[in-house]
């Protein structure tokens, strides 16, 4: 039976509005529904697309499991919808267009020559690509589909091997992040540890005059970079004096300090600095106070670091480090977005960088790790008695020794603006129930618990969650989030 619609159709503009708020999942069934509905919900499920390459063997190490039988379906089964994509962006121009965003996903178990030489065919065809991302060096990322990215493209990341001298046609990057040898995060484990991988350890680091020579060519509109403690030398000033975003990731090399202080001299204009890694106790002391001139912009900051404070614990008056990072986050005043995760800082010294987060008015999103030592039902209290309640995204992880946390509960349930929100107990998880906290705070848009993801839509008075797959956790991409903010905040815990 066909509806008659009284009045004058709403323009698509207004119709790409209304969908635009409606749940993601929601979209799908509106592909089928008319052709107005059609184009705008493929504009928002197709502009990141993700496709890829798994074996069986190493499809066990990328899925976390044993479990040979059901790593042959998944595979089975994203490979199929990853042949699926590119055969349609190849046939179809207009849904080609769509797609802003790819990201490889790379652990198959050979060569996967077909596989690669049909995607690089089909880069081809994609004129609006701004992103390229490759994770995985199995197979690696290579001449044969570097040499097919789009001279316009805006943002590359790469978790593989970096065919460096296939990448001189491309002069407009924005945005470049080399490979570090660690995966974010592992899904759903109790233990607090990173996903190291052993293929990315033994990648040869591509030598500075190399690295000079690819930046002086694709690097003069950069301002987002991503690179190791070791290639600073690397990198021209000029670049440093544009950058907004800076990641440094840290191999617990001597030499990673060396230059430290002259890059916070240079990026004058950072917004935001992150370090990741094992990283040297003497890099802490680089950091500039807030009383000084140095990073005058600073709105975000992470660290996610390995760090042994044995020594601070034995002798107290020793923290000449632990206190340079104090120093450098008291009274940021512009400081909008922090995240610290130091697993070894022996408890309550953590507490201190909670005092510290009280006080910063404009902080939007926050992430903390107590660090060692089981917090009881007292230190759980003095915890959120400093938590700011105009948080909009917030990371708790912590090792439970408290029996009753509906103190947590209700602290959540008095934060108006909370969207996305995760916790994760470091040594066992947190006895606390998805529901529970999806119907404490009407806002929550997005909950974790110990690396596992759900998306929460409201449907009139009841609550439907949407747990994402192992593989979508482990490789998160920016994209697969509600907003940025919200990728940061998870993206190395």
């Amino acid at each position: 039976m066909s509806v008659a619609f009284s009045g004058p159709a709403l323009p698509p503009e207004v119709w790409s509005h209304v969908l635009r708020e409606s749940p993601k999942s929601s979209l799908v069934s509106l592909l089928s529904v008319c052709s107005i509905f059609h184009d705008i919900a493929v504009r928002y499920l197709f502009s990141s697309i993700k496709i890829y390459f798994v074996g069986v063997r190493r499809g066990e190490v990328m899925l976390n499991t044993n479990h040979r039988h059901w790593v042959e379906e998944v595979a089975r089964k994203l490979m199929i919808k990853s042949w699926e994509l590119l055969n349609h962006i190849s046939e179809e121009p207009s849904f080609a267009r769509v797609v802003k965003s790819l990201t490889v996903i790379s652990f198959a178990d050979g060569f996967s020559i077909f596989e690669r030489m049909t995607l690089a065919n089909t880069l081809l065809s994609i004129p609006n690509l701004e992103t390229f991302r490759w994770i995985g060096n199995h197979p690696d990322f290579g001449s044969t589909v570097a040499e097919y990215l789009p001279t316009t493209l805006r943002r590359l990341e790469i978790q593989a091997s970096l065919p460096l001298e296939s990448l001189n046609h491309i002069s407009r990057l924005e945005s470049v992040h080399l490979s570090m040898p660690w995966f974010f995060p592992d899904d759903e484990e109790a233990h607090d540890s990173w996903t190291n991988d052993e293929d990315l350890f033994d990648l040869e680091d591509p030598d500075n005059l190399t690295l000079e020579s690819m930046f002086q060519t694709v690097g003069p509109h950069i301002t987002n970079l991503r690179i190791s403690g070791s290639q600073y030398g690397a990198i021209p000033v000029r670049i440093f004096n544009c950058l907004l975003d800076l990641e440094i990731f840290f191999l617990g090399g001597e030499d990673e300090t060396v230059g430290l202080d002259l890059i916070f001299h240079h990026a004058t204009q950072l917004q935001s600095l992150t370090w990741i890694g094992y990283i040297n106790r003497r890099a802490y002391t680089f950091l500039p106070p807030s009383t000084s001139t140095l990073l005058p912009n600073l709105t975000s900051f992470r660290l996610s670091g390995v760090f042994d404070f044995d020594d601070i614990t034995q002798n107290p008056t020793d923290r000449t480090d632990f206190d340079c990072l104090l120093h450098f986050l008291q009274n940021r005043k512009l400081l909008r977005r922090l995240y610290v995760r130091l697993p070894d800082l022996h408890w309550p010294l953590g507490l201190e960088l909670w005092a510290i987060a009280k006080t910063l008015d404009k902080l939007e999103i926050l992430g903390l790790h107590t660090g060692e030592g089981q917090i009881g039902e007292g230190d759980l209290n003095r915890i959120l008695d400093l938590l700011p309640r105009q948080l909009r995204a917030l990371h708790v992880a912590f090792d439970c020794g408290a029996n009753n946390l509906l103190p947590l509960l209700d602290a959540i349930a008095s934060m108006p603006n909370l969207s996305f929100l995760h916790l994760y107990g470091t040594i066992s998880r947190l006895p606390i129930l998805l529901e529970d906290l999806a119907a404490e705070n009407k806002q929550l848009q997005m909950i974790g618990l110990n690396r596992a993801i759900w998306d929460i839509e409201r449907v009139g008075h009841g609550i439907v969650t949407n747990k994402w797959p192992r593989w979508k956790i482990k490789f998160n991409v920016e994209e697969d989030f509600l907003n940025e903010d919200d990728a940061w905040l998870f993206h190395y815990n």
